[in-house]
């Protein structure tokens, strides 16, 4: 391995003025060694010491993205999506992502400390343990879709209250006054519960409650939805607060005999690249991720390049895009 030694020998100038063209301190360096210098890293094919530069100038170049679950969290396409434009936007910002799976907070300050990482993105529900993390971490920390109650945090989210009542609204519009939510995590999930409390509002106002048998904490089994499809006063809609659920939905309904959205109509939430291109295509609620992810990004630095800057909480607006997964029971009549 070529080392900074080596090319100072060659070069026939001292390891600090290598040092200094390797780290791009050029004031202290002439014009004819910067030029040689640079002819032999290039030749020589020398990469410099990440830990080493690290360690010399307390500064890693790292971002930390912390996101919360184990490796199948990435199975989900929303992270999936979300944590890609993180880390090509960490890197555009010549900076090195390293991303982190966590489940146990009190490992969090521990990675961060031993690889110096200069600011951290946080995904995933961290609100319980969020003020901890804060205090144990006096680096720059942004959250995204994060409903703690610590007002001093940097966090990125959607409005999930409004993608609900637009979903109600939107199913109202179309005719259907019985229907149910389909969604996971409701209890500890802020963003879903925001999205269940938007809905269930929505319908409460044009008076159509959504009862509690209406309300499935996940994709239910094939008896519970003959139940709710089939009874006295059956189901004709459900919203689902993500794609994937809706997608769940749509396949176990499917292998009922009923379809989408002839006999059951289905929306969604988030609207991922897949949501157009399934049959049917997925009406559901937009949320702009890549912004997301960029204005994350961007708060981070902006806090890296100013310790002192104030904490912001930006919520980002939702949109419902209509497609074909919803009938109108209107036109049906």
């Amino acid at each position: 391995m070529v080392t900074l030694k080596d090319i100072a020998a060659e070069a026939g100038v001292s390891v600090m003025t290598v040092s200094r063209v390797v780290n791009g301190q050029f004031s202290k360096v002439s014009e004819s060694n910067i030029k040689k210098i640079q002819s032999i890293i290039e030749k020589r094919g020398y990469v410099p010491s990440l830990s080493a530069r690290s360690l010399s100038s307390h500064a890693s170049r790292i971002i930390a993205v912390i996101l919360q679950g184990d490796a199948s969290a990435m199975e989900y396409p929303y992270n999936a999506v979300l944590v890609g434009q993180i880390c090509y936007m960490i890197q555009d910002n010549n900076y090195s992502p390293m991303l982190y799976y966590a489940n146990d907070y009190k490992d969090i300050t521990r990675r961060l400390r031993s690889w110096y990482v200069e600011g951290a993105v946080f995904l995933g529900m961290f609100d319980s343990n969020l003020r901890q993390i804060q205090a144990d971490n006096q680096i720059p920390l942004v959250f995204i879709d994060s409903y703690s109650s610590v007002r001093q945090i940097t966090n990125v989210g959607i409005d999930d209250y409004k993608g609900g009542e637009l979903a109600a609204r939107y199913l109202i519009e179309k005719g259907h006054h019985r229907v149910a939510f389909v969604g996971g995590y409701s209890q500890v999930s802020g963003v879903v519960r925001q999205r269940l409390n938007g809905f269930r509002h929505a319908l409460e106002q044009e008076g159509f409650p959504l009862t509690e048998e209406c309300i499935l904490s996940d994709v239910p089994e094939a008896e519970v939805l003959k139940k709710l499809c089939h009874g006295s006063e059956p189901v004709t809609a459900f919203f689902a607060p993500a794609d994937v659920n809706a997608l769940q939905l749509i396949g176990q309904l499917d292998g009922l005999g009923l379809r989408v959205p002839e006999d059951c109509s289905v929306i969604g939430f988030d609207d991922l690249f897949f949501a157009q291109y399934t049959s049917p295509s997925l009406t559901t609620i937009r949320q702009d991720i890549h912004r997301k992810a960029q204005i994350a990004v961007d708060l981070l630095f902006r806090h890296i390049g100013d310790p002192g800057a104030p904490a912001e909480n930006i919520t980002l607006d939702v949109q419902l895009v209509e497609r074909s997964s919803v009938c109108d029971l209107h036109e049906k009549r």
